[in-house]
């Protein structure tokens, strides 16, 4: 394993899995269509972002 201690990432997703889902975002997002994205993924993946200080651009990187 490359990682024994794990990473911050894995870290974020074990403690906040469940805590937010799709259906809780539901009205952000218009009737017609579906997100390119899921949004409980999304909100993860910002706290991710905070946790670490990456910009938008290192983030997408990352």
């Amino acid at each position: 394993m490359s990682n024994p201690d794990g990473t911050t990432a894995v870290w974020v997703r074990d403690r906040l899995d469940g805590l937010w889902r799709d259906e809780d975002f539901v009205d952000w997002y218009p009737r017609d269509g579906r997100p390119g994205l899921s949004p409980a993924q999304l909100a993860t993946v910002c706290v991710l972002q905070f946790l670490l200080g990456l910009s938008d651009r290192q983030a997408a990187e990352a």
